[in-house]
Formats: structure tokens, sequence, C-alpha cells
């Protein structure tokens, strides 16, 4: 009897205590009573599953690769396009292959690359080539700047690679012996230097042979009696574009043609391009691609 009497009371002390607590928490805070009882309610009430809305899975975008092949003074722009383009492009993947003009060629017609940007357009292309002007530059005689010599005729340009200069100073420029920096002959400054300055004759055997633009300057910054030529797009402030018949390599002679050694670029393919080789050909040849080019040094193909 006793334990049924302490059991009664302590259950309706837990009662009252639970009562007492909620009218308390519902003076102090307004609302909060029902929110309790809500939270109760919605313990006790069945759990409902909530599952989060599927993501679509994302969809597979087929990449488009290709190979461009250009010479070491073109490729800093040709990269610069080919990222530009996948900008607008992401499918495409555009590999640029730093190769000599001769080389870049060989890698055209051997598959290894879809297409190939110039500075030399050979003179025997494949029966199907297709081949398109695309920049100029000029081919800049560069000296350094100790070295006053104030200009070359194209005469005295071929006789001094033909080593038949014994002294600067007979020309005006700074006393001792030139010092002659030649390109290798795969590359296509050597090939135009060949064919538009020296004709038949032969550059001199002293002359040391670099095998890249960086290299010429570098020649040229450490001997103040060096000469060398390589790209106008690749010249800076450490080296001195010679006057070439009366004409300096300026943006203007070479868009105006009146430099004596201005030359074509050309993007060429082994035939008429399609797909994504005429997509990125079409874009190099237009505005975005144009504009690219000559933010490195190149001039735009007349219109």
């Amino acid at each position: 009897m006793v334990d049924e009497v302490v059991r009664m009371v302590s259950g309706l002390w837990r009662l009252w205590t639970r009562r007492r607590w909620r009218t308390l928490a519902a003076r102090a805070v307004p609302g909060l009573g029902m929110a309790v009882l809500l939270a109760l309610s919605a313990g006790c009430g069945p759990q409902v599953s909530r599952i989060p809305t599927p993501t679509p899975a994302p969809v597979d975008v087929e990449v488009v690769s290709l190979t461009v092949a250009c010479p070491e003074s073109v490729a800093p722009a040709v990269r610069a396009a080919a990222s530009a383009f996948r900008g607008e492009r992401p499918a495409f993947e555009i590999t640029v292959l730093a190769r000599a003009d001769a080389l870049a060629m060989r890698a055209l017609r051997q598959g290894d690359a879809e297409i190939a940007v110039l500075t030399w357009l050979p003179e025997e292309l494949p029966e199907n080539a297709w081949a398109r002007p695309v920049a100029r530059d000029g081919l800049a005689v560069v000296v350094n700047p100790q070295n006053g010599v104030p200009g070359l005729t194209m005469t005295q340009l071929q006789d001094l690679f033909r080593g038949r200069l014994e002294d600067w100073a007979a020309w005006g420029g700074l006393p001792g012996p030139p010092q002659l920096i030649a390109r290798e002959t795969a590359s296509g400054d050597s090939a135009f230097f060949q064919a538009w300055v020296m004709r038949d004759a032969r550059v001199s055997l002293n002359a040391l042979m670099a095998p890249t633009s960086e290299a010429v300057l570098d020649f040229v910054v450490d001997d103040a009696l060096s000469v060398g030529y390589l790209s106008t797009a690749r010249t800076d402030g450490r080296v001195r574009a010679v006057v070439i018949n009366g004409v300096p390599p300026t943006v203007e002679t070479i868009a105006n043609n009146l430099y004596p050694l201005t030359r074509t670029h050309f993007v060429v393919t082994m035939s008429e391009p399609e797909g994504a080789a005429r997509e990125f050909v079409q874009w190099l040849l237009a505005a975005p691609g144009q504009e690219i080019l000559q933010a490195h040094g190149f001039v735009p193909i007349p219109e």
C-alpha cells in the first residue's frame, strides 16, 4: 500500500513539474511553448526521409586535338593564340611544336602536325598543299649598341657575311673585326637570308652558328663586335637593328613592304583544311588571331 502511494505521488510530482516548466517557458519567451510542443510532436511522429535532388551527371565532351608546328621565333605568338582559342572552345587541345622551318614542314608531311606556320615557304610544296599568308615581319640585322655603324646597303651586308670586312671602323663602326653570327641551314631565317642577301654567295666559314633567335641575341649582347640577324618580332633593347638601304625595320616600313628584308609568314596544311584545323586557321586569319600576332611583334596581313 505504501509503495503504491509513493509511486502515485512521484508521478504527480513529475507531471506538475513538466507543466510548471512549460508555463514558465511560455511566459518568458512567447511562442517557445508551441515550439517545444511541435518539436516533441515531431520527435514522436513518423520519421520522414529527406532525399536530396540528384545532380545531373556531367556530359562527356569529346576532346579535339590539334598539333601546330612552327619555328621558335613564332612559337610564343602561336602558343598565345592557341590559348586564347581554347578559351572560346574548351573542347580543343592544341599542341605547339617549336621546330625550324624545314623540320616543321617535315612534321606536316609525316602527319605529326595538322598545321604548320612557316617564316619561309619552300619552293616545292606537296601537290595538294594549302597555304595562306598569316603575318609579316622583317629580318633585322642587329649589332651591339656600342657599335655605331650607321647603316648598311644590301651589297655591304653581303660583303660583311662573306667575311670581306676586316674592321668595323672602315664603315663607321666600332674598331675591330666583325664576329658573324648566322643561323643553322634548317632555319627559315637562314633560308631567307641566303635567298635575299647572299644569293649565290656563301656565308663565311668563320661565322658562328646560332641554334635559336635567343642565342643570336646572347652572342650580340656579349660581344660588342658581333653582328647577326633575327625576326624583328624578337628584337629588344639589348641590341640595335641596323638601317638597310636607308630604311629602318619598323612596323610602318614592314607593313608597306618598304624595308628590304620584309617577309611573309604562311599557314600551311597538307590539303584545304577541314573540321578542327579549319576552325583554328580561320580564327587565326581573322581579327582575334591577328590581334594576338600583332601583340607579339608581327605585322597583320593586309586586308
